[in-house]
């Protein structure tokens, strides 16, 4: 019999200290009796680097769930789901605002959030690329990324602007989905739990012609609001609920009579319905919220992605992908003019790359040149509260995107390994339009217009040196730059728009990989040093906590590690486990209105996180898994307001996997095991003058059903 086991390590590797996480797979080879055969460890491959590597040779700290992985995760249904036990991630809430990743300490839906975001644009500091197509703020945080039929997920820590392009200072998560095969397969899945989730899923895959073979995944969920809104005068344009709909369909064509060629079409549907956020008032381990008010989010986004393969059969491949989508969103709150919003945006980008080499060849390397361009237009629809005037604000958003790339791979005496890398980018943001807001007067008006239109670039190098101690055990730096662009902000006090500028970091790493003890333990890890300048920061007013803004403060630093191992002491038992290490400073900060931010840490990043989990193969049909999580305390923003500090956090879950047949697996779990309690991250409240924010989900048991054919 074939038993497959999959290793994984979160992380990126360091040398002299051992930091990150992991990922590997190996296999236990049909035997026979009274024969044993070596765990022989699957190869994980990188393919969010430009360049097609193992997890082995990549210096970037990063995690990576491959698809058997993915598969096990029967308790998740969306990507953040999936990722929250990942070192040095905090993922306060499912969705809703406050809810981006923060990686290392930053906060991926950028400086500019809520009403900041809307008034001012988005800079998102973490991109989130779905096949290419690269989430927009309102997709990352008012709505989900379902992980049905994916094939793997990576999650980046650091700078990843010389791979990615604008937009990810902090990281990246790239996910690919499952591409056609040429051969019938068939899948379905049922769910149901005790928060009312309710999730179908099914996927086609068929071969059309000889050289053509087409896939269709669809995957529906739906769960109730778990926060009861107490307040009589509660107002809302929805019932609260969560509802997620997801239709891919891909295309494959591989002209026998053009060997090296491979095309593939594919269009992706999400569409959403989910309040604002899920988010409790005082006291928090009530789960209920005495706000007037929750607006929900309406999206929809269509997107079509086509690749061009060639591989000229000398080690030479030339890719192109071209991707377009259109988004339509809306805010809803009750009355109209409460804060309603209409939102669109289409998204253009063509990326051309050619390699050369693979990562065993001397020589090896990537070229490329990358173009996208996005238009956005924004409505909105608010009044004072006290009278009858509805104020409409309007914004056009313009932003044009060029990333021109290189890196060479030198591989000499052996065991060593130099990388050096090169991107010229290069953002031209606009932004037209006016903010009507009221006055102090009552029934009155106060138009601001805003009229932005400003260029940004930089010149980001990396090199990375790797050293292979033996065949299992790779030591290496790395050093790389990162840039987000710059933007603008409005400053709610002041009724004034302020920019602010690009931000820069250096990012200095040691890594380490190491498989041992006969490939039965498998270490990575990552320690790292990253100095900010002109740093991008959420401002928090002194006058009024409501209103926020974004400022540039001189300097700032953040340091810590990256740990994570799996061990398979017997053949039925895996155990693994991580560890994230963080300090965050703001150093030097001359700007007086951001005075406040002078030595502070950074919002959401708790000094540790720790995971454990453990597999238990009781029969070679039955499985059980636990996992538990802990989270450091941190403060909610960047001025460390105690009131909103969110104290540390333990989530523990179980499941169970029984496959009475090869086709057929029954499944159980059971969430927040010992239903913790307490707030995620917090934020004040002009409807309630006080604090709310989400909180940990209660205890949940659900179970399903999946066929396959």
């Amino acid at each position: 019999m074939r038993s497959r086991r999959l290793l994984r390590l979160q992380g990126g590797v360091s040398a002299v200290s051992i930091s990150a996480a992991l990922m590997f797979g190996a296999h236990a080879q049909d035997a026979t009796p009274g024969e044993t055969l070596p765990i022989e460890l699957d190869t994980v491959v990188i393919t969010g680097e430009n360049f097609t590597r193992s997890l082995a040779s990549t210096s970037s700290s990063v995690s990576v769930l491959t698809e058997d992985e993915i598969d096990q995760k029967v308790e998740a249904a969306t990507v953040d789901e999936a990722i929250v036990n990942l070192p040095n991630v905090v993922i306060p809430a499912e969705y809703g605002q406050g809810s981006a990743p923060s990686i290392r300490g930053q906060d991926s839906e950028g400086p500019n959030s809520g009403a900041s975001a809307f008034f001012g644009g988005t800079t998102p500091r973490a991109t989130v690329s779905l096949d290419g197509h690269n989430l927009s703020y309102y997709e990352l945080v008012y709505s989900s990324t379902p992980i049905w039929d994916v094939e793997s997920i990576e999650v980046f820590r650091g700078p990843q602007t010389i791979n990615q392009g604008a937009n990810s200072i902090a990281g990246a998560i790239v996910i690919n989905t499952k591409d056609p095969v040429f051969e019938r397969e068939a899948a379905a899945q049922v769910e149901y739990s005790s928060l009312e989730t309710r999730r179908g899923s099914m996927m086609l895959n068929s071969p059309l012609l000889q050289d053509m073979a087409a896939r269709v995944a669809i995957d529906y969920y739906a769960r109730d609001n778990f926060i009861d809104y107490t307040n009589p005068a509660f107002a809302s344009s929805g019932d609260q609920d969560l509802e997620t709909r997801n239709a891919r369909a891909k295309l494959l064509f591989r002209p026998s009579e053009i060997p090296g060629l491979e095309a593939k079409l594919t269009y992706q549907h999400i569409g959403s319905d989910r309040p604002t956020w899920e988010a409790a008032t005082e006291p928090f381990e009530d789960r209920d919220s005495e706000t007037l008010t929750n607006p929900t989010w309406d999206q929809s986004t269509n997107t079509v992605i086509g690749d061009i393969t060639y591989d000229f059969g000398n080690e030479l491949v030339f890719t192109n992908q071209i991707q377009y989508s259109d988004l339509e969103t809306s805010r809803l709150t009750e009355p109209l003019n409460g804060g309603s919003a209409d939102i669109t945006s289409q998204d253009f980008s063509n990326e051309s790359r050619l390699t050369f080499g693979t990562e065993d060849s001397a020589w090896s390397g990537v070229a490329g040149v990358y173009y996208r361009n996005t238009e956005e237009s924004d409505t909105l629809y608010l009044s004072d509260r006290t009278s009858v005037p509805t104020y409409v604000s309007e914004f056009d958003d313009q932003r044009n995107s060029l990333g021109v790339f290189a890196e060479v791979n030198y591989r000499f005496w052996d065991r060593w390994v130099l990388t050096g890398g090169l991107r010229y980018q290069r953002d031209e943001l606009q932004r037209n339009g006016y903010a009507e807001l009221a006055s102090r007067i009552p029934g009155a008006s106060v138009t601001t217009p805003i009229d932005y239109d400003e260029s940004f670039d930089a010149l980001l190098p990396k090199l990375s040196l790797a050293y292979e101690v033996t065949e299992d055990v790779t030591v290496g730096g790395l050093i790389s730059r990162g840039y987000n662009p710059g933007g603008v902000t409005l400053n709610l006090v002041t009724n004034t728009f302020v920019p602010y500028d690009k931000e820069m970091a250096w990012n200095y790493e040691l890594f380490t990989r190491a498989n041992l003890i006969d490939d039965t333990l498998s270490v990575n890890a990552n320690v790292f040093y990253t100095d900010l300048t002109d740093a991008q920061r959420y401002l928090v007013s002194d006058i009024d906590p409501f209103f926020a803004q974004t400022v540039n403060v001189d300097d700032a630093h953040s340091y810590g590690m990256e740990f994570g191992a799996e061990y398979k002491p017997l053949d039925y038992l895996t155990l693994n486990g991580s560890v994230g290490l963080l300090k965050t400073e703001i150093d030097t900060v001359t700007d007086p209105a951001a005075a406040s931010l002078q030595g502070k840490e950074f919002g959401r990043a708790p000094d540790y996180t720790l995971a454990f989990g453990a597999r238990w193969d009781v029969l070679d049909n039955l499985a059980l898994t636990a996992d538990v999580r802990h989270t450091d305390g941190y403060f909610s923003d960047d001025v460390n307001d105690r009131a909103a500090f969110v104290d540390s956090f333990t989530v523990a879950n179980a499941k169970i996997q029984f496959k009475p047949r090869e086709e057929v697996e029954m499944f159980g779990y059971v969430k927040n095991i010992f239903d913790e309690e307490g707030p995620t991250f917090l934020r004040y409240s002009r409807t309630i003058l006080g604090y709310e924010g989400p909180v940990v989900p209660p205890r949940e048991f659900g179970g399903g059903l999946k066929v396959s054919f």
